[in-house]
């Protein structure tokens, strides 16, 4: 009786491993379409991403494009042809710059007064202010400041005619 025991024992101990394994697999395979869905749903919002994030670089790009080029007038302060850079201290104060392809550094000097055309740190020109206009705009701020001077002494002279005018005669002195 008792090897009849252990036998049944030992089929019914089978047969719920079995039974534990056949429900181990059917619940694993909800869970690995659950899975597979998942899967997929993330390849759709990662390709989305993808298109997502090629559109944007094609906006910066052309927002890149678009940036609008300033002006600036000064005189070099430094310059750096080894690497490229150069510093132009204007109105606004000191702009650090890199050349541009079309930008030749080694005609450069620091010293040298130069309009240079630039966009986003990028240098597109730059040219070399001609001592003839830097002598032209001294010689009309001279020229304006002398006519300046020349009325504010016309304007003296007057004043003190009419003050000259206003003024009462001396009385006659007696003795």
């Amino acid at each position: 009786m008792k090897k009849i025991f252990t036998v049944v024992m030992a089929v019914a101990f089978a047969f719920s491993v079995a039974g534990f394994a056949v429900a181990a697999e059917k619940a694993a395979a909800p869970a690995a379409t659950k899975s597979a869905t998942a899967a997929e749903k993330s390849a759709v919002s990662a390709e989305k991403s993808a298109v997502s994030a090629e559109k944007s670089a094609t906006d910066a790009k052309k927002s890149a494009k678009k940036a609008k080029a300033t002006q600036v007038t000064g005189t070099v302060e430094a310059v750096d042809v080894a690497a490229g850079t150069f510093t132009v201290k204007g109105k606004k104060g000191n702009v650090d710059l890199k050349a541009g392809d079309k930008v030749k550094l080694a005609d450069v000097k620091v010293g040298d007064k130069v309009v240079v055309k630039h966009a986003d740190g990028t240098a597109s020109s730059v040219k070399a202010v001609k001592a003839a206009k830097v002598a032209k705009k001294a010689a009309k701020a001279a020229e304006k400041s002398a006519d300046a001077a020349e009325k504010s002494a016309d304007a003296a002279a007057k004043s003190a005619a009419d003050a000259k005018k206003a003024a009462p005669a001396p009385a006659p002195v007696k003795k």
